[in-house]
């Protein structure tokens, strides 16, 4: 089993997604120690444990983290450190979506996450943050039961262009929680903003070193998504 946090990120027309796969039975350890670290953070730069990390506001220098002022390179260095403490976690697989049309990404998404289940022999639980819960709700259940996949060579043994795949190892609905109460939603949220510096850059963010940011991910990356990629991005 395998439990999987999506999010997204965008500066339109592109759209970001990034999914953190965590084996079932490694969630706890990678929970704890993203805890352990926004606990240490309220000890070096008095940052509330429970304060929401959301990163466009975050590295904006938007909102207060606590009683004490963060200014804009501390929390660049702060994104970059969480991006590396995951990369670092035993038992988690990243998936990226990189597409002008944010349906696309997540279907997208949903059929790669699909398709690496059924090669690992495992199924997943997918928890989104809120806000778009009737619309990927409806897209898992249509997937599920119609999902037509074009052949990589045009045409399939049957000669046919599609074929109907349905996805048949993502586990019920997605489930969506709020990301003020989610570590893991919003780490979910800082890869798919550093995806989108990548591919987005911002000469106001470059000068912090976020258009490399997302190289830090680089060891978990599911490189097998698209191995004509550096990082395995879909596109």
């Amino acid at each position: 089993m395998h439990i999987v946090y999506i999010d997204d990120s965008n500066h339109p027309p592109i759209y970001t997604f990034s999914a953190i796969v965590i084996e079932a039975e490694r969630w706890r350890t990678v929970f704890n120690t993203i805890k352990t670290w926004r606990s240490e953070l309220k000890k070096t730069d008095n940052i509330d444990v429970y304060r929401e990390f959301h990163a466009v506001d975050f590295i904006s220098g938007h909102g207060k983290l606590g009683p004490a002022i963060v200014v804009k390179w501390r929390r660049c260095e702060i994104f970059k450190a969480g991006l590396s403490l995951l990369a670092n976690q035993e038992g988690v697989s990243l998936f990226n979506v990189c597409l002008n049309r944010q349906d696309w990404a997540f279907e997208r998404l949903l059929n790669r996450i699909n398709r690496t289940m059924q090669v690992w022999d495992s199924n997943a639980i997918l928890i989104c943050d809120q806000g778009k819960e009737a619309e990927y709700t409806a897209l898992v259940r249509k997937m599920g039961v119609y999902n037509p996949i074009p052949s990589r060579y045009c045409v399939w043994p049957d000669g046919h262009q599609n074929r109907n795949i349905p996805i048949d190892r993502i586990i019920e609905d997605p489930f969506f929680k709020i990301s003020t109460r989610s570590f893991l939603i919003q780490m979910a949220d800082f890869c798919a903003y550093a995806l989108l510096r990548r591919e987005v850059q911002l000469a106001s963010k470059n000068k912090y070193g976020l258009h490399k940011a997302f190289e830090l991910l680089g060891p978990i990356c599911f490189k097998d998504a698209n191995q004509k990629d550096q990082f395995g991005i879909i596109r």
